[in-house]
Parts: C-alpha cells; sequence; structure tokens
C-alpha cells in the first residue's frame, strides 16, 4: 500500500486549495442533507489576504496520486485553535485519520495555541477526537429553514414587506402588537455610523453570553475598527450581510439585541442566520422573535436572496427558547454537531 503523504499548502497555491476545499467539502457533508459550505471565492481570498491576527493552514492527504483527505487549522490570537479534520468515505478506519491527526499536533505544538477544539457531526468522528484525549464540550443542532416557502407565506399575510418594526408577524397568523418601549432598525451591508459603537458592545456580549457548554470562551473581543475591517472582509469575500438591531426607546436609546444573516454572491444557496441575541436583562418581551421576523422581511428585496433555497442556523441542545423560537418560525432539524476540545500537547 502506498504511503500517506500529508503536505502542507501554500497561501498562494490557487489549485491546490481548491483541491482541498473539495475534499474537505466531500468528507464533512458525506451523508448530510442541505450543507453549507465556503465558496472557492472567499477561500482564496481568506488564504491570499490573511487577517494579522489570524492564520489558515490547509492540509492535505494523498496516497500516491489519489487525494484522499485534509485538515484545516485556524490560528486567532488568544483564542483556541480550531481544527477541522476529513477523510473520504472509501478510505476511512485504515488509521489515515491519525496519520493526519499526527500532523496536526505536530503544526499546534510549534505555534502559540494552548488549546485546540474540534467539529464533528457523527459518533465516528467524537470516538475519533476522544481517542486523541478530547472531551465532549457542547453540541447543538444544524436547522435549516426553507426559505423560499417561508417568504411566499409572509408576503401573502403582510401587503409591506419592507416594514421593520416589532408589530411583524411570526411564522403563523398571529400579530405581534407593537411594544412603545422598544423598536427595531435593519439595515443591509455595514452597520450604521450612528450604531457601530453599540453593535461593538452587543457582539461583545454575545461572546460572553452565547452557550458554549464546557468549551473554553475566548477572551478576543471585536472593537469598532475590527467590526468596520470585518465588514470590509466579507464584502470582498462576496458576502452581503443583513442586520437587525433593537433599541429601547427613551432621550438615549438603549442597543439589546440584534440578529445577523449572511448570504453569498457566490454560493447563494445556502444563507447563514448568525447570531441572534437579546440582552438578559430585556428577554421575555418577544424581542428575539421580533428581530429574526424583522432581519427575514428584508431578504423580500434582496437579490441575492432569490436564489437561496435554505437558511441554516445553529442552537444549543439545552438552548429551549431559541429551539422553540426556531420551531416556530418553520426551522426544521438537519442533524447535531458536537464540539470536542483539549489541550495543545507538548
Amino acid at each position: 500500500m502506498a504511503e500517506l503523504i500529508v503536505t502542507r499548502l501554500d497561501a498562494d497555491d490557487a489549485d491546490g486549495l481548491r483541491q482541498w476545499l473539495t475534499i474537505m467539502r466531500e468528507g464533512y457533508t458525506d451523508d448530510r442533507s442541505a450543507v453549507w459550505w465556503q465558496s472557492e471565492e472567499s477561500m482564496l481570498l481568506q488564504f491570499s489576504q490573511p487577517r494579522t491576527d489570524r492564520t489558515d493552514i490547509a492540509l492535505t492527504a494523498r496516497l500516491g496520486e489519489e487525494l484522499i483527505g485534509g485538515a484545516e487549522i485556524t490560528l486567532v490570537a488568544d483564542s483556541p485553535a480550531l481544527v477541522e479534520l476529513t477523510v473520504l468515505p472509501a478510505h476511512r478506519r485504515q488509521g489515515h485519520g491519525t496519520t493526519i491527526a499526527d500532523a496536526v499536533d505536530e503544526i499546534l505544538r510549534d505555534s502559540a495555541a494552548t488549546v485546540v477544539q474540534t467539529e464533528t457531526y457523527t459518533p465516528a468522528g467524537i470516538a475519533f477526537a476522544e481517542s486523541r484525549g478530547m472531551h465532549v464540550g457542547n453540541a447543538e443542532q444544524r436547522l435549516l429553514l426553507d426559505l423560499p416557502a417561508y417568504l411566499d407565506a409572509d408576503a401573502n399575510r403582510y401587503k409591506s414587506p419592507t416594514r421593520s418594526t416589532p408589530d411583524i408577524g411570526p411564522a403563523d397568523p398571529t400579530e405581534v402588537h407593537p411594544d412603545p418601549d422598544w423598536s427595531i432598525v435593519s439595515w443591509i451591508g455595514m452597520c450604521p455610523e450612528e450604531l457601530v459603537e453599540a453593535w461593538a458592545t452587543l457582539r461583545k456580549q454575545m461572546d460572553e453570553d452565547v452557550p458554549l457548554g464546557d468549551l473554553t470562551r475566548t477572551d478576543h473581543h471585536a472593537d469598532v475598527a475590527a467590526i468596520r475591517s470585518h465588514e470590509e472582509r466579507m464584502d470582498e469575500q462576496g458576502w452581503v450581510l443583513v442586520s437587525s438591531m433593537a433599541e429601547m426607546t427613551g432621550d438615549e436609546p438603549l442597543a439589546v439585541g440584534y440578529t445577523e444573516i449572511m448570504v453569498s454572491r457566490h454560493a447563494p444557496e445556502i444563507a447563514v442566520q448568525e447570531d441572534t441575541l437579546v440582552d438578559r436583562a430585556y428577554r421575555g418581551r418577544g424581542i428575539g422573535r421580533a428581530l429574526k421576523i424583522a432581519n427575514l422581511r428584508q431578504l423580500h428585496d434582496l437579490p441575492e436572496a432569490a436564489a437561496v433555497r435554505w437558511l441554516q442556523t445553529y442552537t444549543a441542545t439545552d438552548n429551549e427558547a431559541m429551539l422553540a423560537l426556531n420551531d416556530e418560525l418553520g426551522f426544521v432539524v438537519a442533524d447535531t454537531m458536537t464540539a470536542l476540545e483539549s489541550p495543545v500537547v507538548d
């Protein structure tokens, strides 16, 4: 049998990176439905124009001339290292995953990372990670919304699809009456200048509040400059950011929640529902529900959204309130992601 050769790709090896992306996608999406995956255009820009605080590493694994697996390592300052590893189905249970993981460990030992995390969608993936000393830290359901069906039903219920006030109706015909104490503002693209400080504060709060189970929480939080840089990079990579923020009304409005959807111009079939946050002190008022519906309503008039088939999101398995809200909106469970972590071994 040919020896498995694991190779680290150069950031400017466009052909090699395209092959690597294909293998990673095939391995991770095998036997799963409607899985979002990064577009070639976005990936190539990610490697060719890296963030100053981040290093992306792509590894390929070949048996002779055949590419049979690979790994992605993401190193971010002041954060756990993230690793994704896959072997194509026909080559599994032959020790190849171990060879790739050994190559990953060697790179991690030479990095500044002290903790490594990974994600898997299969019992076999969990068992493999645990065999290498990792422990389960969190589990999240991956959920899908049939977006065309949702938007068609929404358009039939409401005659003014651009409204973004709290009286937006839910997935059932029951109307939600506006609360005079809070309102919602929505936008597409860069956050309005007058809101970006509040947006940064909410993003920091999300980093601190998001359910992570036993996973190590990052101490790295984005400030306004980092948010502006992120927006520019996302636009360069072909992403359209669709956002809504909730504010308590008064002489000095107070931002208390937000939600965001990302639509890819290059691969629009599956859009991504990102974070949804409501400050703990203001939960139970229907703000999270109204935020999500207001943001979905913006997709009516977004040209890129016309090609979206599914909206994908993740929710922790113990986040009962968000799971109930997503169910009400029409999301269905596709599969479960299990996150594991361990210290980086010297």
